[in-house]
């Protein structure tokens, strides 16, 4: 006896038809297929089997990506003995699919960060990677690796700034489909002041604040301290924050002596925390402006 198969290639979704053509005398008792050499095929939805005399026809309908690669091989079995068919490969050419999809990530600023998908095609396809809708190159100063034989691609920024922030895309792309998936990407920052204290000098019973400018994400929390003893929010105080960036203690009415000291804020995420410089509130006492008035006044007699 005699059997041989030869390899099948399709487009995914297409039908596949193996046909083994044999020679036996006498004809054969039995003829059974096998999948991947040992499983053996049923006829079901999937696989439809007819033989003649010479000729047995094995059908895969509606082949997947999943299929390819699959091996497929016969046995002829008649009353002298049986034999194995040479073992047929199967080629199913598809478009791109994720089986792992990249990933949305936080990193902090100026830190690395990498992106990675597992994507099957046949043929292999191409991967791009975008930032917005633009496509990167090395040019920008990133790592765009990929490994065939495990069908990863990774796109690597060795260092992230705030110009990062968005949309990353994977795009894969060959003769039988494109498809993309997207990731987000958020750049985080230590908390930092962007501005100095200044001293401040009021009138007794005056308004007096204090205003610091600072980044940092995600955004932070601001404490006001005086002395080294942290403020507590009260009918005197009150914390004011004018825009995103931009927060001040306000002393509504300055009283001496317990309003006089040395102010300062801590700004806090969790990355860190920072201090502003310290600086000195001074109080004008009424009974100060009074001597100061009258001092004025004798000055001004005794010139002329």
């Amino acid at each position: 006896m005699t059997a041989k198969i030869d390899n099948v290639s399709i487009n995914e979704g297409q039908n596949a038809e193996f046909i083994c053509r044999f020679v036996s005398n006498p004809e054969p008792s039995n003829i059974i297929w096998y999948k991947n050499d040992t499983e053996e095929i049923q006829s079901n939805d999937r696989f439809e089997m007819t033989t003649t005399t010479s000729l047995s026809t094995l059908k895969l309908i509606n082949a997947k990506s999943t299929d390819n690669g699959t091996t497929f091989s016969v046995k002829i079995i008649n009353l002298l003995g049986e034999v194995v068919s040479n073992k047929s490969s199967l080629n199913v050419s598809c478009g791109p699919v994720f089986e792992v999809e990249p990933l949305d990530q936080k990193v902090l600023k100026d830190k690395e960060v990498k992106f990675e998908c597992i994507v099957k095609s046949n043929p292999k396809p191409n991967v791009s990677w975008l930032l917005n809708g633009k496509e990167f190159t090395t040019r920008d100063g990133v790592r765009i690796e990929k490994d065939i034989n495990k069908d990863k691609y990774s796109l690597v920024l060795p260092k992230t700034t705030t110009s990062h922030v968005g949309t990353i895309t994977a795009r894969a792309v060959n003769e039988f489909g494109t498809v993309e998936k997207n990731a987000q990407l958020d750049v985080l920052d230590v908390p930092r002041v962007l501005n100095k204290l200044e001293n401040i000098t009021v009138n007794e019973n005056d308004v007096a604040k204090f205003t610091i400018k600072y980044s940092g994400k995600p955004k932070p929390l601001v404490k006001w301290f005086k002395d080294d003893l942290e403020l507590e929010i009260n009918e005197q105080i009150e914390i004011n924050e004018s825009n995103e960036d931009e927060v001040s203690l306000i002393i509504k009415s300055s009283q001496s002596p317990e309003n006089v000291g040395n102010y300062y804020a801590k700004v806090i995420n969790e990355f860190g925390e920072v201090s502003t410089n310290k600086a000195v509130l001074t109080i004008n006492s009424q009974f100060f402006r009074v001597f100061s008035k009258i001092s004025l006044i004798i000055l001004i007699n005794f010139t002329f």
